[in-house]
């Protein structure tokens, strides 16, 4: 073997930054060639993008702007059952919902009540006034239902007003059912709902919702089609506005899908009910979602922080930012009229429409909703613009839909001068992690001869401090015993051996550094060398106090070199007594098994890191 070589330093450097220096001037000629093509062709994307994005909002404008010219003026008018206006020229289905609310913020529709107490109203005869007082005494009081049922029949027809005589329709009908007068009762209820539907109570509870759940109650194989004919009329009316809507109302359609999920009906019928839950279902959620908004926008002396959109119309954007919902309001002097627009619905009409002229380029249009955790500026070749003022949160993101049809058109004029570059650079990294890996070794190679060198220098001082300490106690004649003197030549001969040890180690690696390490194999007895071994280290075992445990097979022969093997073994015990600290316990075993010969050293010490066992044999 050859004498390693050690690394040149300013030789390694010179050549990277050689290396370095021509791949950049190559690269730099290569991208500056390429790159006016390059810049010229994503300038023409980001142009037709721009106007692609421009025509988008632009093109929702107007058809905002083509709905308000539709939607009619209210004429006025305050009951909402005459509300007849709820017609556009809405062919495409945008507009979501109509709405109608007066200066106070009552919604006149969706016709939606709030609990009132002492709502004012028609004034009662006094004869009425003294037999209704008189059948809920007997009613309430007295147990007495036929009793009641007379006064309430005399209260009717003292009635002089609507308001009296549902109200004497509903306690005739309370007390026919009290009375299980089913027939009866359904009668009364089918007056109430035909005749007084739009009729609320003195705390603007409407009377056909007493009439729900007392014809559920009383339904039965006989009545069934007739009352599920009644509720049908109930639920058109609330879906139409000629019934109010109020904070009962869920519980009542509740109660309604849970009655026709265990009735038998004909399934065309079920369809028109839960047709007309929906609707009504759909008119709630509206009140709720945007009543706050819209009164918030009534109680305002000044407007102007809602956009004016066309004519006298203001744009309210939904409370929730990305509900996809649009306001458009109109306040005249007593009430506020206008409709919502559904973004995913106006979204579908926008991509219908021819937006711009044939463009070089095919894009994708996406929205993207602000917070939603996407960085546009990253994406790239990409345009990101608000869609629209009227629609917060809403961006919308243009985006080739090739993200690659630029690389393939400069590739045409660039690939030679690609993979030239992409060979050098390949060629330029390799090179210098290979010179990187060489430095790295041959670092920790020299860390490691230094290591090397102070520890031989640390156990060579130590054997040589015990041979100096007795040579001068027994030149000084401090000895005065034969018997000590002794004791002490012979630890004078152990630290010599064991320097003879550590200078036949230091012998062995330079040998090995320098490739001249050989070895004289001849037939030994292994038994006998490996007792040799260990009774070389026999002081050093009893002085340290380890229990030593031999199991050696006789007669064990084997062509090696005696000296290195014999070291190897020393080196071996050497570490199992310097690394043993808690269990002073060493194995030493030679045995044949076949054409193998096994010589083991087995201590308790520290062991070694199971990520290191791999390094023990490396040279």
């Amino acid at each position: 073997m050859g004498r390693k070589k050690k690394p040149v330093l300013r030789l390694t450097l010179f050549f990277i930054a050689v290396v370095i220096a021509s791949g950049s001037i190559l690269a730099y000629l290569s991208i500056n060639n390429i790159s006016n093509l390059k810049e010229l062709t994503e300038k023409r994307v980001e142009e037709e993008q721009e106007n692609l994005a421009l025509a988008v909002s632009e093109q929702i404008k107007l058809t905002i702007n083509d709905l308000l010219e539709k939607f009619p003026d209210y004429p006025g008018g305050k009951h909402p059952a005459s509300v007849n206006w709820l017609k556009t020229e809405d062919t495409n289905g945008l507009v979501k919902q109509q709405f109608l609310i007066d200066r106070e913020g009552d919604f006149l529709w969706p016709w939606f009540v709030n609990a009132y107490e002492n709502l004012p109203g028609d004034v009662p005869s006094k004869s009425y006034q003294s037999n209704f007082e008189q059948a809920e005494r007997a009613e309430f009081n007295e147990q007495n239902f036929s009793k009641a049922g007379q006064y309430y029949l005399a209260s009717l027809r003292e009635s002089s007003n609507n308001t009296d005589s549902v109200q004497a329709l509903n306690a005739l009908a309370r007390l026919s059912v009290k009375s299980e007068e089913w027939t009866q009762a359904l009668s009364y209820y089918s007056s109430i709902i035909s005749a007084y539907g739009a009729l609320l109570n003195s705390y603007g509870f409407p009377y056909v919702y007493y009439a729900i759940p007392q014809l559920i109650r009383i339904s039965n194989s006989s009545n069934r089609d007739q009352i599920m004919q009644e509720i049908d009329s109930c639920l058109t009316g609330m879906a139409s506005g000629k019934i109010p809507l109020n904070h009962s109302t869920r519980d009542m359609l509740q109660l309604v899908s849970d009655w026709i999920a265990i009735e038998p009906a004909p399934i065309e019928k079920i369809t028109l009910i839960n047709k007309s839950i929906q609707a009504i279902e759909s008119s709630l959620e509206f009140i709720e979602r945007n009543e706050e908004q819209i009164l918030e926008y009534l109680k305002k002396d000044d407007r102007d922080d809602f956009p004016l959109v066309k004519g006298s119309y203001h744009a309210l954007n939904s409370t929730q930012q990305d509900a996809g919902e649009l306001l458009l309001v109109k306040l005249d002097s007593e009430y506020a009229s206008g409709f919502s627009v559904d973004f995913e619905k106006l979204w579908h009409h926008i991509m219908e429409q021819p937006l711009t002229e044939v463009t070089e380029f095919d894009f994708e249009l996406e929205i993207v909703l602000l917070g939603n955790g996407i960085n546009v500026s990253e994406l790239p070749l990409t345009t990101t613009k608000e869609i629209s003022p009227y629609f917060m949160g809403y961006n919308l993101l243009v985006k080739l839909k090739n993200a690659s049809v630029i690389n393939e058109l400069v590739r045409r004029r660039s690939w030679i001068y690609g993979i030239a570059l992409t060979l050098l650079i390949g060629g330029m990294i390799l090179g210098i992690l290979l010179i990187h890996r060489d430095i790295l070794r041959e670092e920790h190679l020299a860390q490691l001869r230094a290591d090397f060198i102070s520890n031989v220098t640390h156990e060579l001082k130590t054997p040589l401090t015990s041979i100096q300490l007795f040579t001068e106690s027994i030149l000084l004649n401090r000895i005065k015993s034969a018997a000590h003197k002794k004791e002490y030549l012979q630890i004078i001969l152990k630290e010599t051996e064991s320097l003879k040890r550590m200078i036949n180690n230091i012998l062995d690696f330079s040998k090995e550094e320098k490739g001249k390490l050989n070895f004289n194999f001849k037939e030994v007895n292994v038994t006998a060398l490996v007792n040799e071994a260990v009774q070389d280290l026999e002081y050093w075992l009893v002085e340290k106090k380890f229990a030593l445990v031999k199991e050696i097979d006789e007669g064990v022969t084997a062509s090696v070199d005696p000296g290195a093997l014999k070291q190897a073994i020393i080196n071996l015990l050497n570490n199992a007594i310097k690394f043993s600290r808690n269990r002073k316990e060493i194995l030493v075993s030679l045995k044949k098994e076949g054409e193998m010969i096994l010589i083991q050293v087995e201590d308790k010490g520290i062991g070694i890191p199971e990520d290191q066992k791999e390094l023990i044999f490396q040279p």
